[in-house]
Order: structure tokens, then sequence, then C-alpha cells
């Protein structure tokens, strides 16, 4: 073994305490362990008994992420930035720290705005270029809100993917493609954000008949960043199921999507079925391509909110509360 290598190795090695990390970072313990819990920030080791171990190597990322936080930068860009520039091969923890020195800064949001940010994604998704692809969400997410990547990045992105594919100039399986990947990146933010302990509770999913759900995917996402219990149903959630789960649960909030004018018109039955349920019932929102094509369609609920984007919804429910 190189001594680089056992360097290496020994800066991996899992050997301190909870207690000793608190006091060589300056986090507490709640703090470190929520980071740990909603960002998967370390993996530490156990040992014996039991008991959290951290390396010189976590102690060191933990450093980096508390300058950042010191600098007032959120946790959540932070990590994200972090991940960034591992990706790029940096290890900015690892890099020692210049008395009276400042922070590694975020880059610009300015030096390279969403609508670029969008343009490269779309290139890299209609290529299968999948790291490309990582590598630019990363980047994404460093540099901008998740609800500004969700709606200012990731829906215009699909939207320009699905007009290319009706002129003939992307096809059906580049389309696939682009959602699949797309999905998985937002469900694996979804679960990244820990479910509430306590907070309102929302149903979310993709209406009857439709699989198009990455939509509503931002949408629960949204929710559970706003503080909401959010259980996300994915595609095609039946009716009449969906009414015995309402009165089941009891939720505040039930949102539903659809992509086309014949699903949307299929959300009619849920409409009604909620609104025949005892009291008390939930508020239901709906949206979807379907709704922002065809405006006609929200006379068809006329109790129900119709949302026209995810950040739409989050400001009416950050105005008025859940209902």
């Amino acid at each position: 073994m190189t001594e680089a290598a056992r360097s290496n190795a020994h800066a991996d090695a899992p050997v301190y305490t909870i207690k000793t990390v608190v006091q060589e970072t300056g986090i507490p313990s709640a703090t470190l362990r929520a980071w740990e819990r909603r960002y998967g920030v370390l993996s530490p080791g156990r040992s014996d008994g039991g008991y959290r171990l951290y390396s010189e190597r976590d102690i060191a990322t933990l450093r980096w992420l508390k300058a950042q936080v010191d600098a007032g930068v959120s946790i959540s860009r932070a990590v994200a930035l972090l991940q960034l520039r591992r990706r790029t091969g940096e290890e900015p923890e690892r890099q020692p720290d210049r008395a009276g020195s400042d922070p590694p800064a975020l880059p610009s949001a300015g030096a390279r705005g969403a609508e670029a940010i969008g343009d490269e994604l779309l290139g890299a998704l209609l290529a299968y270029q999948e790291a490309r692809v990582e590598a630019i969400l990363t980047e994404a997410f460093a540099l901008y809100p998740v609800e500004t990547v969700a709606e200012d990045i990731i829906a215009p992105v699909l939207v320009r993917i699905g007009e290319l594919w009706r002129r003939g100039e992307a096809s059906i399986v580049q389309e696939h493609y682009a959602t699949a990947i797309l999905r998985r990146r937002l469900a694996g933010l979804f679960h990244a954000y820990v479910q509430p302990a306590a907070g309102p509770l929302a149903m979310t999913g993709a209406g009857p008949s439709e699989w198009h759900d990455v939509g509503i995917l931002l949408v629960s996402l949204v929710l559970r960043r706003m503080g909401w219990q959010v259980i996300y149903l994915g595609q095609n959630v039946p009716a009449d199921h969906l009414g015995q789960e309402i009165l089941r649960l009891r939720p505040a909030l039930v949102c539903l999507s659809a992509s086309t004018r014949e699903n949307a018109e299929v959300l009619a039955d849920v409409y009604e079925l909620v609104r025949d349920l005892p009291e008390p019932r939930p508020r239901l929102i709906f949206g979807g391509r379907a709704f922002n094509a065809h405006p006609e369609l929200r006379s068809r609920f006329a109790d129900s909110y119709i949302a026209s984007s995810a950040r739409e919804l989050a400001q009416e429910l950050g105005a008025d509360g859940p209902r």
C-alpha cells in the first residue's frame, strides 16, 4: 500500500464518537443527525456497542458544510454543491483552510441562468447522455431552490421534448427516456425529504387512466418541503378505491393530475365522490396539462381549486393554509 493510500485509509477510518465530532465542528448533535437523515451527508460507522463513529474525512466534510451555512447558504444548496464538486473530481472538504479566507462561494445564478441549463439538459437527454444529465441536474439544484428547478428547468424541458415528438423531431423512445430519468431524479428527491411527524395530510397522484405523473410528483415534492405529510399514490389512481382511503385516512388535501381532456373528465367521478363524503371533507385540487390546454374544464369542478403549476399551488397553500 502506498503512503497516499495509507493516508486515505486512515482518513476514512470511523474512530470518532459523535461527542468528539460536535466538539470539533461546533455542529449540535441534533443538527448533525438531521443532516444525515434528510440529506444523506454522511454514513457513519458503528461501534460494537452500536454507537455512531465518524472518520477524519467526515469531520472535514462537516466543517466545510458548516462554513457554507455560516456564510448564508442553505444546507440543501451546500450539499448539492458538495456533490457537484465531487462529481468533477474535486474534494473541497479536503482543501486546507486559509486563515481569514472566506468559505468557497456558490456559483452565481446570474452567470448561468435556468434557460441555459434547460437547453443543455434537453440536449443531453436527447443524446442519452445519462452522466451528463445527472451532472447538469446536480448543478441546477446547487444554483437554485427545488421549486425553481422544477418549474423553470424540468417542466419546460419536458414540454419541449413533447413538442419535438409531435413535430417528428424526436422519437417516442427519446421522450420516454427523458421522462424516466427526470422522474427517477424527482422521486429520489421526494424520498430524501423525511416525512414530517406532524402536519396536515395530503394524498397526491395521477388520476384514473393517467400514466404521466412527473407533474404531480413535483407537486408532492413541493408539499413535503412545505411540511405536509404526503402520501404519493403514483399513476392511474382508481377513483373508487381512492374514495375508500380518503374516508379512512381523512386527509386535509387531495391533489390529482390529468394530462389529456379525456382523463380530466374522468376526474369528475372523484370530484363527485369526494363532494358526497361526510364532513370533514378534504380540499380537492386538480391540475396538469389538460386544465392548462382546456380552461373550460375548470367549470366542471366549481368547488375545487385548479392549479396551473406547483409554484402556484405552493403560493395558494402558503397564503391560505390547508382547508
